[in-house]
């Protein structure tokens, strides 16, 4: 059994650092998916093997294409997008007397002022492409009447993840209660690079630095006033586009290799069939040939295949796009359809939407323990709630993006409305 208590109180911070390192969940490396999702750390962007550059006799040099394509990172905008295009809504309940339903104005005020559309977009491609992320809340002084009262704090948030250079080091316990979290990362003082190294408890938080191979600490441990980890953390096993590498490299190679070949003979060739009599004659918009015996002057056609490529191409996108449970909304492809209806263009997204369905579990648990953090900061800024605030329940619904129909909205509550103006 983990005593975090017992962990905190060794007085060699080196062995205490170590400890609170032990991980009790596993997420994959960030430094490896990253090489999938950043088109220029592709392995065709370096392969001097597989893409080798011709070197010419003259020492000049045709370089040979290597085309990144980011087929990873534009999988994680498009979940984040119809994860969170659609902002997730907040229902209250239990908002039957003046203060609670000031109190839920309140929360609702301080997700607005918090950013909070913004922030689901930015820890969105965090979760999906690194696989975990950490929102810190905290309050600053700073005065002000956002909330509808009188207060000299103003509550804000922030997210750590492995995309923006943090480790993070969650240390659950056998229930699967998180008993701590640690945050590692590092900053520049002084031009100087220096590790910090954070932990939140329930009731306290640390803070040290390494300099040197030594760790030491940068401040007096800060008491937690609401009682609790002010934040949320959340994991997935494997990033969103985990799998789909092969069909993204053979689609780089393809069309890199292509790319050689239509450089290759792009320059026209002449056939010249038969002697040419005296000279060349050149005019002001034509050349011209003078021929013996019939013969000809013609320019050589290249006969590419170009069904197969297309088709290949197709078929690996496709595959790719399918496995993931995305469409593929490209310009090109939505202007295919025309003029579907609302409920045809929902049919289309099937797929995604269970897709989206399945991703909403994780980040609905985590919506409410954020939500009770929010709640625990309110009870402290503003004490003549601290009695009422758990009583108004709050329930978040995320919608997967579809285009609205405003048409099929207003027939929708007709029929209900037994076909009476709305």
């Amino acid at each position: 059994m983990i005593d975090i208590n017992e962990i905190l109180a060794d007085i060699n911070v080196s062995t205490k650092i170590e400890k609170l390192k032990a991980r009790s969940t596993t997420t994959p490396d960030w430094g490896k998916y990253q090489q999938d999702y950043e088109p220029q750390l592709h392995k065709i962007v370096n392969d001097r093997q597989g893409r080798r550059d011709k070197i010419h006799t003259d020492g000049t040099v045709d370089r040979a294409a290597r085309i990144p394509i980011g087929l990873e990172k534009l999988l994680t905008k498009r979940v984040t997008e119809f994860t969170f295009a659609i902002p997730p809504k907040r229902v209250y309940t239990g908002t039957d007397n003046d203060t609670r339903k000031q109190i839920a104005k309140a929360i609702e005020a301080i997700y607005k002022h918090a950013h909070i559309g913004t922030e689901n977009i930015k820890r969105g491609i965090a979760y999906y492409a690194s696989c975990e992320i950490f929102t810190l809340w905290y309050v600053v002084n700073r005065p002000n009447t956002l909330y509808g009262f009188q207060t000299p704090f103003k509550l804000k948030c922030r997210t750590f993840s492995p995309m923006d250079g943090c480790t993070l080091y969650p240390l659950f316990d056998e229930t699967g209660d998180l008993l701590a979290i640690s945050v590692e990362y590092e900053r520049t003082v002084k031009d100087e690079t220096v590790t910090f190294f954070e932990t939140f408890t329930a009731d306290t938080h640390y803070k040290w630095q390494q300099s040197g191979k030594e760790w030491e600490e940068v401040d007096e441990p800060a008491k937690i006033s609401i009682l609790k980890i002010p934040g949320a953390y959340l994991y997935r096993p494997q990033p969103i586009f985990d799998g789909l590498q092969t069909l993204r490299e053979d689609l780089e190679y393809t069309i890199s290799r292509n790319s050689d070949i239509i450089a290759y003979n792009s320059a026209p060739i002449l056939k010249v069939v038969g002697n040419i009599v005296g000279e060349e004659l050149k005019g002001e918009t034509r050349r011209v040939y003078r021929m013996m015996d019939g013969g000809d002057v013609s320019y050589v056609s290249w006969p590419q295949s170009v069904a197969a490529l297309e088709f290949h191409i197709t078929s690996l996108l496709k595959h790719f796009w399918m496995q993931s449970q995305m469409p593929d909304i490209s310009f090109d492809n939505l202007k295919s359809l025309g003029q579907i209806g609302f409920d045809a263009r929902k049919t289309l997204l099937t797929d995604c939407h269970l897709k989206i369905g399945e991703e909403t579990g994780p980040w609905l648990e985590f919506f409410n323990r954020e939500c009770n953090v929010i709640k625990a900061f309110l009870k402290k800024i503003n004490v003549k709630w601290k009695d009422e605030v758990d009583n108004v329940g709050v329930e978040h619904i995320i919608t997967p993006f579809v285009i609205e129909d405003e048409a099929a909205k207003l027939d929708y509550h007709m029929k209900a409305n037994g076909n009476k103006p709305v």
